[in-house]
């Protein structure tokens, strides 16, 4: 009897077939994904290749930079040696490589700069496979995947590992990802999604390199767009349900900053599978134009999640005593705001909240990225100095033709795109008074009044070495507001290790670039999970 290859037989007794990644193909045509690795620096690329008869053609895409459709001065492919030449601003950049699977690697030269470079082959997809992928998968009793989109792709998080990756196509149904969150170089992991006789997606086979396939399933949940008005506002909102019965507790995510949009990311499904109705607003029109935040104040954005706690309240699976809301970042201002206008809201979720005056943290982020590119003093002196001026002259309306003029004898400073005024060329000066009132009303809010009537339950999370907020200078002062507010149930939680984005570094400012970065830090996922369990049933 013929015996059968070790990967059939694992396959067989998970009861299911796992494809192992397609044979090489002596071809470049198609699209890649990859990047320039200098060191402290990854520089993402994209290819296209094309064949025309004996003759190779391409284009090549700088993402980070908003080039694309660059054209290849010369592609020579003797398999498996690769060649690539384009015409850059200063000299011809080439890429020598060597095809091996679906990967391409070698070195990067463009005069005295080398680097190495790797590709991956990629598919093109209809982008609308990553919402219908986005759930949580369990792979074992203690290990679930949850994951959501981000921009074109799909992130994941590992509850047992705490891995987090972007994932990328290579089929419909199949993805891989690599070594680090942003990095799809050499490949580690490869995934695809199963479907059931429906067409449904069910469940997905989890391939790590070294490892044996894993067989998850989705874990169920309920999902529905909702709306609310406020004003002349309707904010349309992306709604997941527990799939078990009864009234549930709900959760609001404010978002992040200025905008609103479907990258609502894996951590919603974390919420779900504790239980929790979560509901993201993805979607925000005045007049039925899409609509943004930049002149609206905080109070103005606090009474429009209010809005959406209101229609929750009447929802017959919802209960109208647990809702809550989770801010971040910026919307760590907002959200204690809310509760403090409505009795409605039953518990906050902070993350990276920071105690301190919108102005006064604006100049500690910009300083802690001066640090991190290592500026020199002189130069941190002179971009804070023009970014105080930019708050002086928004906050009094006045000093407009002076701060023209010091934007404009400082604009070819290499510091200046980090005083964060890339806005100013388009502003009409004077500007008009509801421009006006759009700049001047988020940098005139001190939250540190709001938190000291701050009284329902409080979860507030900071990470050690961020980059955004001064964690050392601001918990002492959100810890001193809530005991003033005489509040009775908080936490505030300094994680070790921790960025702004709570991904693990050991820099100061979260220093290391983000791309490279690889897992969340220990006892985020477990704090929250602990917490919600002790507070919302």
């Amino acid at each position: 009897m013929r015996k059968l290859p070790v990967t059939w037989i694992v396959a067989l007794v998970f009861g299911y077939l796992y494809v192992l990644p397609c044979q090489a193909q002596h071809t470049l045509e198609g699209d890649w994904t990859g990047g320039i690795d200098f060191g402290r620096e990854w520089q993402p690329v994209r290819f296209s290749f094309k064949s025309e008869g004996a003759t190779i053609k391409g284009t090549l895409d700088f993402p980070q930079q908003n080039r694309t459709g660059l054209a290849l001065k010369q592609v020579i492919f003797e398999f498996p040696h690769v060649h690539i030449e384009w015409q850059g601003r200063t000299a011809v950049a080439g890429f020598d490589g060597v095809l091996e699977d679906e990967s391409i690697s070698g070195e990067f030269v463009q005069g005295e700069r080398k680097a190495k470079f790797g590709l991956v082959r990629v598919a093109r997809v209809d982008l609308k496979l990553n919402e219908e992928y986005s759930g949580s998968y369990q792979l074992s009793p203690d290990r679930i995947i949850d994951m959501g989109p981000i921009g074109d792709h799909i992130r994941f998080v590992d509850s047992k590992t705490r891995q987090t990756r972007y994932l990328y196509p290579s089929s419909e149904t199949s993805f891989f990802s690599g070594p680090s969150i942003g990095i799809p170089f050499p490949v580690e992991l490869r995934v695809t999604f199963l479907k059931n006789k429906q067409g449904k997606v069910s469940g997905l086979i989890w391939k790590e390199n070294g490892g044996r396939p894993l067989k998850a399933k989705r874990l169920p949940y309920k999902e529905e767009e909702v709306t609310y008005q406020y004003g002349d506002a309707t904010v349309t909102a992306k709604l997941l349900i527990p799939a078990t019965q009864g009234l549930h507790p709900a959760l609001i995510d404010i978002g992040q900053g200025y905008f609103l949009g479907p990258d609502n990311g894996p951590d919603q499904y974390f919420y779900v599978r504790q239980g929790l109705a979560m509901m993201t607003p993805i979607r925000r029109t005045i007049g039925g134009s899409e609509a943004n935040y930049l002149k609206s104040s905080f109070e103005e954005r606090a009474r429009e999640v209010l809005a959406g706690v209101e229609m929750l309240k009447q929802r017959k699976d919802i209960n109208p005593r647990r809702i809550g809301l989770y801010g971040d970042s910026q919307t760590a201002w907002i959200a204690p705001l809310a509760a403090t206008l409505s009795t409605d809201v039953g518990f906050l979720i902070l993350r990276v909240p920071s105690a301190l005056p919108v102005t006064e943290n604006l100049l500690y982020e910009i300083e802690s990225n001066l640090r991190r590119e290592n500026f020199s003093e002189v130069d941190i002196k002179k971009a804070l100095a023009l970014r105080q001026l930019i708050h002086r002259t928004i906050l009094t309306n006045a000093g407009w033709e002076n701060l023209k003029a010091e934007i404009n004898k400082s604009k070819d400073e290499k510091w200046f795109p980090y005083v964060r005024a890339g806005w100013f060329p388009a502003l009409k000066i004077p500007p008009d008074e509801a421009t006006a009132k759009g700049l001047r009303d988020p940098l005139t809010y001190d939250p540190l009044p709001v938190l000291q009537t701050v009284t329902v339950p409080v979860l507030a999370l900071n990470g050690e070495l961020d980059e955004a907020v001064p964690t050392s200078k601001s918990v002492p002062i959100l810890e001193a507001a809530l005991r003033k507010a005489g509040n009775k149930d908080f936490a505030v939680i300094v994680l070790p290790k921790a960025g702004h984005n709570f991904l693990e570094t050991d820099r100061a400012y979260g220093a290391e670039e983000f791309v490279r970065k690889t897992r969340y830090v220990s006892g985020y996922w477990d704090t929250m999970a602990i917490w919600l369990r002790k507070h919302v049933k």
